[in-house]
């Protein structure tokens, strides 16, 4: 069901795609290719661009100057939001017809899943894809911006980068001598509940070392909070940590104490879709917009923002291509929507909860 770097798990080829059913029973054509000349010419008239996602204004700032130096007249405006919030958000907006989001970008598998069967996502082929994996297209109309590692975390002061675990297997078996110093984000989080669904269905021992880590680890809602403890050495390890992080201990004075890794057994990269909603206002532009994304240069820029581009023409430290180079052939897992995700992801919260005595 994983693989690297041909599909991933939930891949599907945008030109292979098959008609989609939607929630209220109607089936639509075939996803069909755009011109994005035309698409590109229309934009021109079109008002602000309007962007819902789950990147923060740092992350999004490269990006942005990179799309506007290639079209100036598109104006995007965006909005920190993530999870479940971008979509119940653009649902509420959308139902009682005020303006809402032209993109969505969001790692949330199940809530994209929901919005292609109510309907509210544009499924059509973008003339990228051709020279892009199938991973390229995580579900009809929703396209991969990104795939996002989860890492491990360590504190180089309490715990030597050469006495470091090299899989979460391996960190299990130190947990019991790191009782209550382990962290981790919430599976409730879209990414890492995303992550964690695509480990424990690839690899056949995954719950048995959750089992074993889980009563030893502590739990944050988020990824800001992990960070500043295991910088002050409340903890001394972290995993399933969001990648993001990687740029603040990069060339940073948080490198002199912290380091990460990819363990080997359990890098996972779910995938960062975006998609053009129905209800977009400005929609040829929101097209570009995803067009650019999807490109070198875009991807490139993507880099610089602490994305992990997937392009094999596209130099990034961080790249899927490094970052298989470092942990070896078979041990990236690029994770997609599969159409199982809407009822797996619920089944395995549960048994995640109860192997961490939540």
């Amino acid at each position: 069901m994983l693989a690297v770097p041909a599909c991933g798990l939930g891949a599907e080829s945008g030109s292979d795609a098959g008609t989609t059913t939607t929630k209220a029973g109607a089936t639509t054509e075939p996803a069909k290719p755009i011109d994005i000349d035309a698409a590109i010419e229309a934009s021109r008239d079109e008002g602000k661009l309007v962007v819902y996602g789950n990147p923060n204004s740092d992350q999004w700032e490269p990006v942005l100057a990179a799309f506007h130096e290639e079209y100036p007249w598109i104006d995007v405006e965006t909005f920190d939001l993530g999870g479940a919030e971008a979509f119940q958000r653009f649902l509420t907006e959308e139902a009682t017809g005020s303006a809402t989001a032209d993109v969505i970008v969001n790692t949330d598998g199940a809530g994209w899943l929901d919005l292609i069967q109510r309907g509210k996502v544009v499924d059509y082929i973008d003339p990228e894809l051709a020279d892009l994996p199938d991973f390229a297209v995580a579900a009809p109309g929703v396209f991969a911006m990104s795939v996002d590692p989860l890492i491990g975390i360590f504190n180089t002061k309490a715990l030597p980068e050469d006495e470091q675990p090299e899989t979460l297997e391996d960190l299990a078996a130190m947990a019991d001598d790191l009782d209550g110093k382990i962290g981790t984000v919430d599976v409730e989080n879209g990414q890492v509940g995303l992550g964690t669904y695509g480990y424990t269905e690839e690899r056949a021992d995954a719950w048995d070392v959750l089992d074993e880590i889980g009563p030893h680890t502590k739990v944050e809602d988020g990824s800001g909070a992990l960070l500043s403890k295991l910088q002050s050495g409340e903890y001394v390890a972290a995993f399933m940590a969001s990648g993001s992080i990687r740029a603040l201990i990069d060339g940073t004075d948080t490198g002199q104490v912290l380091n990460y890794r990819y363990l080997t057994d359990a890098t996972v990269l779910p995938t960062r879709g975006m998609g053009v909603t129905t209800a977009a206002k400005a929609p040829n532009s929101a097209k570009v917009f995803v067009h650019f994304l999807l490109t070198k240069q875009g991807q490139t820029a993507g880099c610089a923002g602490g994305f992990t581009p997937y392009r094999d023409d596209v130099e990034c430290d961080q790249s899927l291509a490094a970052i298989e180079d470092t942990v070896g052939d078979g041990n990236a897992l690029v994770v997609g929507y599969p159409e199982d995700l809407v009822t797996g992801l619920p089944e395995m919260r549960d048994r995640w909860n109860e192997a961490f005595g939540r």
